[in-house]
């Protein structure tokens, strides 16, 4: 019984390393450098690029694409995804049930892609504060879709998405999921409802919010 899983084991190890070995890095792209320090570059078709941390040869777009910057040229790198993203699901931990942010493996080092786009383009964090996702899609790392907020606030408006969330559901209107609401409505709505006393939040009739 042994001899068998030890078999089995060794098969699926083999069949492993030959998908890894099959799946081939990405072309390299042309580029320019725009600055002189070299921290921001341009693509041929005018997107621009920049890097996140002194240092590290990673540049991101405001669409939350990451290429990387080595001796063979630049290339664009793979997102990896570790779970699906469950964010309707909450959990005692008052995370959602499944969540993990989309990363990438790049020099023996893991760094999550939300990250990376606020380091590029908005500022490091401060002590308190974190990064929201402003449709609570934390697959969607758009520059768009990131803000740097305290964690109070971060916490109340993901209480927002989770209350236009379930009227969406039981109104069986997509409209007021907030994946289909663009990011200025959101953000109208949380200056709106996130002003006061954070226990009205639980009364409010969300399907008002269709008219933002």
């Amino acid at each position: 019984m042994r001899r068998i899983c030890k078999e089995q084991r060794i098969k699926e190890r083999q069949q492993s390393n030959k998908r890894k070995k099959a799946r081939k890095p990405l072309p390299t792209v042309g580029y320019a450098v725009v600055a002189d320090n070299g921290k921001t570059l341009r693509l041929r078709n005018g997107t621009a690029l920049r890097q996140a941390i002194s240092g590290v040869g990673l540049y991101l777009s405001q669409s939350g694409r990451v290429y990387s910057l080595t001796a063979f040229g630049l290339r664009p790198r793979r997102t990896r995804f570790l779970k699906k993203n469950n964010y309707g699901k909450k959990t005692s931990g008052g995370t959602a049930q499944g969540q993990r942010y989309p990363y990438i493996m790049f020099q023996g080092h893991k760094y999550e892609v939300h990250i990376l786009v606020t380091l590029a383009w908005l500022r490091p964090r401060r002590e308190g504060e974190e990064i929201d996702h402003i449709n609570g899609n934390i697959d969607d790392c758009r520059l768009v879709n990131l803000r740097i907020v305290t964690k109070e606030e971060n916490r109340r408006c993901a209480q927002i998405l989770r209350r236009l969330r379930k009227a969406a559901k039981q109104l069986n209107d997509p409209s007021l999921d907030p994946i289909h609401i663009p990011q200025s409505r959101l953000l109208k709505i949380f200056a709106t409802l996130t002003v006061g006393d954070p226990h009205k939040i639980m009364d409010v009739d969300f399907t008002h919010y269709r008219k933002f």
